[in-house]
């Protein structure tokens, strides 16, 4: 009997232990509803007092503009070689000599070749005279026509191997094919050079060469004549405007990006080849396109949502975007917004 009671009264307890526990998550499912009316209504006035928390969107013209490393390097690299074999008996420059074209660079040995050109010579020399002697001859008929034409094809003959020792001879002289620098001396006196070994190296930098690389959403930025703003630590507060003079049809293997070259103009010779830059190029022009600030958005996945104040008493609502690559702190609007819309800056 006792035990019975006892059971009764242990299921009166837990009922009445239950009706509590409801009642108080009813109550407080109350007064979360009362703080969060509260808190909208601060929202609201908030927003009404705070215009500086709401953007207008509005179209905006902009440029984009993108920044590529450079190399700077000179117009012409040549390994300048030996026509002929020899020993090199002058070296006629050193690094850093400046020279123009047909200057002297190195001169070999050329003993032979000058007693072979002197022989030719001679030879053409007797030959002229002999034709010149058959022609009065000939005019007198002491001499035939034929013997006259064969004396002065011998006579051509001797002239074409004048024309040719005096070239090989010419050849000992190897001279610079262009204006330009000795950057490396590549022989030494006494040194013997075999035919197309390089002697010296030598480099153009009246023009420099530009060459930065750009992926395939950008090539199509750079025709030939694309002005480009070219910024060197060498030449530290100056700003060079560049024209392009050449994209690469197809990109590198390897990295898949497209080369561009532009010319930089160097006259006077105050900038070195091998320099390190930074290109500056306009890639993209937004014309009256949506702009709005990074901090309106909100980045879901592959998605993107903004709050949008909605018209008169209205709190903010959530609105899904489309939006374009980041630009100084912005995104470009491509869909779900309109100009007028209003924006909560978060």
């Amino acid at each position: 009997m006792l035990a019975r009671r006892s059971k009764r009264a242990i299921l009166a307890f837990a009922g009445l232990a239950l009706l509590v526990a409801v009642i108080l998550a009813s109550v407080g499912r109350y007064f979360d509803s009362v703080e969060q009316k509260r808190r909208l209504q601060e929202e609201k006035a908030l927003l009404k007092e705070r215009d500086d928390f709401i953007l207008t969107v509005e179209p905006r013209t902009v440029e984009r503009e993108r920044r590529y490393a450079a190399a700077v390097d000179p117009w012409l690299v040549s390994d300048i070689p030996a026509e002929v074999a020899g020993r090199v008996s002058a070296v006629k420059v050193e690094p850093g000599s400046v020279v123009r074209k047909g200057d002297e660079l190195v001169l070999l040995d050329d003993e032979i070749a000058a007693s072979d050109y002197r022989r030719a010579e001679a030879k053409l020399l007797e030959l002229q005279r002999l034709l010149g002697e058959a022609e009065t001859l000939g005019r007198s008929r002491v001499v035939s026509r034929t013997q006259v034409e064969a004396i002065r094809a011998e006579t051509r003959q001797a002239d074409a191997e004048e024309d040719a020792t005096r070239a090989r001879l010419d050849d000992h002289t190897i001279r610079a094919p262009f204006d330009g620098s000795v950057v490396e001396r590549l022989v030494q006196v006494g040194e013997a050079v075999n035919v197309n070994q390089p002697v010296a190296r030598m480099v153009d930098t009246s023009r420099l060469r530009v060459v930065f690389y750009v992926n395939e959403r950008d090539i199509a930025s750079f025709p030939a004549g694309t002005m480009i703003r070219l910024r060197l630590p060498a030449a530290p507060g100056q700003i060079f405007d560049v024209p392009v003079v050449h994209a690469a049809r197809a990109s590198d293997e390897a990295t898949r990006l497209f080369r561009v070259e532009g010319e930089l103009p160097n006259a006077d010779l105050a900038l070195r080849g091998g320099l390190t830059g930074e290109i500056t190029a306009r890639v993209g022009l937004y014309r009256d396109q949506l702009f709005i600030p990074t901090a309106c958005v909100r980045l879901e996945g592959a998605g993107a949502t903004v709050l949008r104040v909605a018209p008169g008493e209205g709190g903010p609502e959530s609105v899904r975007v489309r939006v374009g690559e980041e630009l100084d702190g912005f995104y470009p609007v491509l869909e779900g917004l309109s100009a007028g819309d209003r924006l909560l800056v978060r």
